[in-house]
């Protein structure tokens, strides 16, 4: 046994819009959300089914459903073949006929999606590569880490702890001239001269605050690094909705794993504009 272990996990919500092929379409948008690698769950309605499974003897074999049927508990991984990402879906269906309720369970080989959600838990630091299987119909994944885990430990040490630790340091000088007196009790009227001249030095480190980093909102436009100009639906601080501009599609992200710079006004509409990169 071959055990991964995964800290870089992202949770995606994929929506099949009516008629859209599985597991062709399914893939495509893991895809474009460079999720390689993680389990899938969804429920749904489905048409045009055609389901694979099993014998007695370990031999393949299929059926087909040309009818709309209820997936109740639909599975599956997501996994490299190739170059590209590769999805395995299996489910189970029911569906009423004359003689009741049947049940039947297989992977889905193809299908037409009615109405289809999906929640994806794609894993960024674990490599799934699929290897043919000739004692079964199903590719196996096996688990191997990519070299991308250690730059996803970079968020823990930021720039800005640096800068906040920087603070403290103007305010030991400000008790250091009510020591000064000290040596000189007999001369007490001296040490009210230099109170004037205490205030000013600790008000300027104060203004060291105002390096706070901005981030989208909702109406601001992006450059996203892979999905292009977009427009921000919504944005938790945490986790951001974009509609890219292309074809309208509804893109979330999460925050932490995005590089911000700082944003350019756009003097027509009065928009702020970000340019969103990802984070090395």
């Amino acid at each position: 046994m071959n055990v991964v272990e995964s800290k870089g996990i992202r949770h995606l919500v994929v929506r099949a819009e009516s008629g859209e092929e599985l597991p062709r379409a399914l893939a495509q948008a893991l895809e474009e959300a460079s999720a390689r690698a993680g389990r899938l769950s969804g429920t749904g309605v489905l048409d045009s089914v055609e389901l694979a499974s099993v014998d007695a003897d370990g031999a393949r074999v299929t059926r087909r459903i040309d009818a709309p049927v209820m997936a109740v508990s639909i599975t599956g991984n997501i996994a490299q073949d190739g170059a590209a990402a590769s999805v395995r879906l299996y489910a189970t269906l029911v569906q009423e006929s004359p003689f009741g309720l049947q049940t039947v369970a297989g992977e889905i080989v193809s299908a037409r999606a009615l109405s289809l959600e999906v929640f994806a838990t794609a894993l960024d630091d674990v490599a799934l590569v699929r290897q043919g299987d000739d004692r079964s119909f199903a590719a196996a994944a096996s688990s191997q880490p990519q070299a991308q885990p250690q730059p996803q430990a970079q968020p823990q040490a930021p720039s800005p702890p640096p800068a906040r630790a920087a603070a403290p340091a103007p305010r030991i000088t400000h008790p250091e001239p009510p020591r000064a007196p000290a040596p000189f009790p007999a001369t007490a009227t001296a040490a009210p001269a230099e109170l004037p001249s205490a205030p000013t030095p600790p008000a300027r480190p104060m203004q060291h605050r105002d390096d706070v980093e901005v981030y989208p909102e909702t109406g601001d436009l992006v450059s996203h690094f892979h999905f292009g100009e977009c427009e921000v639906m919504s944005s938790d601080g945490e986790r951001i909705r974009l509609r890219q501009e292309k074809d309208g599609r509804v893109r979330e992200v999460a925050l932490g794993m995005l590089k911000i710079e700082a944003p350019t006004t756009d003097p027509a509409t009065g928009k702020r504009h970000f340019r969103l990169s990802r984070k090395h």
